[in-house]
């Protein structure tokens, strides 16, 4: 049976990086979204057939996956089994599957987790073990799975790990394991496939081999892919408990932080921390380092500060402790962050690998980590700075630089002043009711801007999506980009088929626009659509404050409007009407059950113009 599931995983798996596939080639659509529409797809084709393949494939995909791909697959293996079409032998073999074990262990620096999972199903013990990047977004980059006996876990574990030095492992709970592999599983999967060339060779399958593990199935070297294994994973995480509290086991003071879980791609904000208790630990951090010996020794102290505060800040964005870095982190940091987001004079430039080296050190010494820390520092710190240096001086990086608005001097990081990061600053630490009137003060500092002449005569085609919802719930609108907001939220209602009895509010970078007057909305009928998005920009759209239906909306493109052609209208989505989704005494008696763009559009009708 294991065998299946790994047949199944590895198949979910070519349909999910080939939707990434499509989005590095500039296709326009989310990557999860065209894996979710092929799966769909591919299982109602199967269900269509009736064949003991069909049968088979429908019995495999219900073992792995997300929750709403496996109950699909359910439903359409016992439409075909109720034709008659024979099962799989193996499917009659399945039984109670079960965690029996979990362990933790890390590398030294905390950059890399090992969690190792044992399973039970019919008296075999399989193993699944996740290597776990705390280094980057990446999340997840490796998963290896085999049958193996439990008593060889602790031996397993111990053996794997970059540079070779792990700590002592840690039991988990099974509430404990879900909770951290949830959040690193998610990461990867909103980040996209991980990338060979950046991340560590922990460990190999020969080294699952010398321990026990059969790795049934296996036919090359990509077994341990997170590709082809995230479904199975997804499957067995769903088996515990969604409760982080619950159980015993390792406390509190044990578990590692993961931080940047609402961070997508590398675009991390380099603005100094968002509130004053970071600010003020970043700057302890700073004096802390700054008096050292390692520091002293230094030519340049305004270069070693600013270098510090960077660093202490990057590190508290992502919920680590300023100074936690380790090779990979640190790696991370200055390839994907700052050799694409901080221009850096040729002088400063020659100066900073000296001030890295006794950052570096600095760390080590701050987390207490010993002699093996320093040594390790540094037989990889040369490495890590000969990237560094390349990746700086790359023509894409170069370019990046020179067109990003989020590119700070590196001489002008520390007294970055202007009257937009202030009011960050301000409204990151505001009361969240106080934050619609804090918006309205910033268009003093950033005032509205007029719709572009090239405005008139184009339509939007914008993305909603309902946040949280699973399968995805989405609509593709076309609309006027002279529309008012208030204009938008008619069309979402129209779009989702609510009522619009709910107060609702939109979040853009020019504040808030909606009818609460209370929390310092700005009026949604005197801006436009075109004044607060362009191509490419994403805004919040929030529908009662008291079921927080959230969505997001992405303008996807600008398009010029076609003659003979009436807006708005709906072009695609996903799902049927929410209201079988999120229940109310108003939404009793509706049958609706596929997304219907017809019908949509026939309500968007009385709208156009």
């Amino acid at each position: 049976m294991l065998v299946a599931e790994m047949w199944a995983s590895r198949l979910l798996g070519q349909i999910w990086v080939t939707g990434w596939a499509d989005d590095a080639a500039g296709d326009t659509h989310d990557p999860n979204d065209v894996m979710e529409n092929q799966v769909e797809t591919f299982i109602h084709y199967l269900a269509g057939q009736s064949s003991a393949v069909a049968l088979t494939i429908l019995r495999a995909l219900a073992l792995v996956g997300e929750d709403w791909m496996r109950d699909l697959a359910t439903v359409a293996a016992r439409g075909l089994a109720g034709r008659g079409v024979p099962e799989p032998a193996w499917a009659a073999h399945s039984g109670t599957t079960e965690l029996i074990d979990a362990l933790s262990t890390t590398d030294m620096f905390g950059d890399v987790e090992v969690i190792t999972l044992v399973f039970r199903r019919a008296a075999i013990d399989h193993v699944v073990v996740v290597f776990v990047d705390h280094a980057s977004l990446a999340g997840i980059f490796k998963i290896m799975v085999g049958e193996m006996a439990a008593s060889n876990l602790t031996t397993l574990v111990t053996t794997f790990g970059p540079a070779g030095s792990l700590s002592d492992p840690i039991s988990l709970t099974a509430a404990q394991a879900r909770a951290r592999l949830d959040d690193a599983l998610d990461r990867m999967l909103d980040h996209g496939p991980p990338e060979a060339d950046y991340l560590p060779d922990a460990a190999d399958r020969d080294g699952v081999a010398q321990h026990g593990v059969d790795d049934r199935g296996s036919e090359d070297d990509e077994d341990d892919d997170p590709a082809g294994t995230w479904a199975l994973l997804r499957a067995r995480l769903d088996l515990l408990p969604d409760d982080a509290l619950a159980g015993t086991g390792a406390s509190d003071a044990d578990m590692i932080v993961i931080g940047g879980s609402d961070v997508n791609g590398s675009d991390l904000d380099l603005d100094l921390a968002d509130d004053g208790a970071d600010r003020a630990e970043a700057e302890r951090v700073v004096t802390r380092f700054l008096a050292t010996d390692r520091a002293k020794a230094l030519p340049d102290r305004d270069v070693a500060r600013i270098w510090a505060r960077m660093a202490a800040d990057w590190a508290l964005d992502l919920g680590r402790a300023a100074q936690h870095y380790g090779p990979l982190s640190l790696g991370y940091f200055l390839i994907t962050e700052v050799s694409q987001h901080i221009t850096i004079g040729d002088d400063d430039l020659a100066l900073l690998p000296a001030v890295i080296r006794a950052w570096a050190h600095f760390t080590a010494d701050a987390r207490g980590l010993g002699a093996i820390a320093h040594q390790q520092w540094d037989e990889q710190l040369a490495d890590v700075l000969d990237q560094f240096t390349s990746a700086y001086k790359e023509p894409g990086a170069v370019e990046h630089r020179a067109t990003c608005a989020d590119v700070i001097a590196f001489r002008l990081y520390e007294t970055e002043t202007s009257s937009e990061a202030l009011f960050d600053r301000l409204y990151a630490s505001a009361p969240t009711l106080m934050r619609g009137q804090l918006d309205a003060a910033r268009l003093a500092l950033d005032p509205l801007p007029p719709p572009a002449a090239a405005a008139a005569g184009t339509v939007y085609r914008v993305k909603v999506l309902l946040r949280g919802s699973k399968p995805p719930i989405w609509r593709r609108l076309e609309i006027s980009s002279m529309s008012t907001l208030t204009d938008l939220h008619t069309v979402i209602q129209a779009a989702f088929d609510w009522n619009g009895d709910h107060l609702w509010v939109f979040t853009t970078d020019y504040g808030q626009f909606g009818y609460s007057s209370d929390l310092g909305d700005q009026d949604p009928d005197s801006v436009a659509l075109a004044q607060i998005a362009t191509e490419g920009t994403t805004f919040r759209y929030l529908f009662d404050f008291g079921d927080n239906l959230d969505h997001n909306v992405i303008v996807e493109r600008t398009l010029l409007a076609a003659a003979g052609t009436a807006y708005p209208r709906c072009v695609g989505g996903r799902q049927p009407d929410p209201a079988l989704y999120y229940f109310d005494d108003d939404d009793e008696g509706r049958t609706d059950a596929v997304f219907d763009k017809e019908l949509i559009n026939a309500r968007l009708a009385r709208l156009q113009t």
